[in-house]
């Protein structure tokens, strides 16, 4: 009888220390590391303060952090920054696109396999838009266009091949039967530079996030032809089509989330699993996205590894087709 107890109590204490205090088994002891690939004052760089702020001011999570810039290598330096710390918790770095196209390009750069996913904070889709007086009307209109000639039509993008505007634009009109291999585009630094150039008539067609035109739509010096979501946006982009609605099945986000070292144990990311989940509920967090006319869609760990490889298995394949990876 008594070995019966001392086992049924042995299950029960098993029970629940698998369950309800699994998330306490691990927390920081010390001070915690976000790290961003990219300078202060930069999108991801306001991404991992805003999230700093809500988890010391919100959430109530008392651990010190500091926000860790390690610029260079289209991030990849943050990764092999984070990646020194193998096993620890105490690290965790903003995770964008280029984290599963890099490697693809570039030789030693850190696999997204090597890191370990801990959430997926949200996307941020892409605007396509001309010249108010362009004689592009929509995003149908340049498909016509570019399925007769190719050529025909000049893009600005920012701020890479390869990059989120690149492949928001290649993955729409592949979808739509034009060759993506003869397109004319001419890669620029930034949003402002591609602003000026179509505002400017030097390029026809600019794809750059949607946040970054919504002054130029509403002074009426842009028109927007489509927008790279799943369906509209709000505000100025409230009357701008998506892809699908004209007819072509593409939907690309340019999304942000968060990885740790390789290594990390299931203790350490049930912590953050409940840390991250805890700040996509915030009505701070969820609004803030929303004005930048960011989607908040959250993901926990084991998520955001599904949708990291299925990202990898459709970029591959169009970078392949660029010629831009073997």
């Amino acid at each position: 009888m008594n070995r019966f107890a001392t086992g049924l109590t042995f299950v029960i204490f098993a029970t629940l220390t698998g369950s309800g205090t699994w998330a306490q088994a691990w927390k920081p002891t010390r001070n915690v590391e976000i790290i961003v690939g990219s300078a202060a004052g930069g999108g991801a760089d306001l991404t991992a303060r805003l999230m700093q702020r809500i988890m010391r001011e919100k959430l109530g999570l008392d651990f010190p952090s500091t926000v860790v810039n390690k610029t260079g290598g289209g991030s990849s330096l943050s990764y092999v920054f984070l990646n020194q710390h193998p096993g620890d918790a105490h690290y965790i770095a903003l995770s964008l696109q280029p984290m599963i196209t890099g490697p693809m390009m570039i030789a030693g750069q850190i696999p997204y396999t090597d890191m370990t996913p801990l959430a997926h904070l949200f996307n941020e889709y892409v605007g396509f838009a001309v010249r108010a007086d362009s004689s592009i009307k929509s995003g149908r209109d340049l498909v016509e266009r570019l399925r007769k000639d190719p050529g025909a039509v000049s893009f600005s993008l920012s701020t890479a091949l390869a990059g989120s505007n690149h492949l928001a634009t290649v993955l729409a009109l592949k979808s739509a039967g034009v060759d993506i291999k003869k397109l004319r585009v001419v890669v620029v630094a930034g949003a402002n530079e591609s602003i000026a150039g179509v505002m400017g008539g030097h390029v026809d067609v600019m794809a750059t996030s949607a946040a970054s035109q919504i002054a130029h739509i509403q002074g009426g010096k842009l028109r927007g032809i489509a927008v790279s979501g799943p369906r509209r946006l709000g505000g100025a982009f409230a009357e701008v089509p998506t892809w699908k609605e004209q007819g072509m099945d593409s939907v690309y986000a340019n999304w942000r989330g968060v990885v740790g070292p390789k290594g990390m144990n299931a203790a350490q990311i049930a912590y953050w699993d409940d840390a991250f989940s805890r700040l996509a509920q915030t009505p701070e967090w969820r609004n803030e996205a929303l004005r930048l006319l960011q989607d908040p869609v959250y993901m926990n760990s084991q998520e955001t590894r599904r949708f990291l490889d299925a990202q990898h298995q459709e970029l591959r394949a169009v970078l392949v087709e660029l010629g831009l990876a073997k």
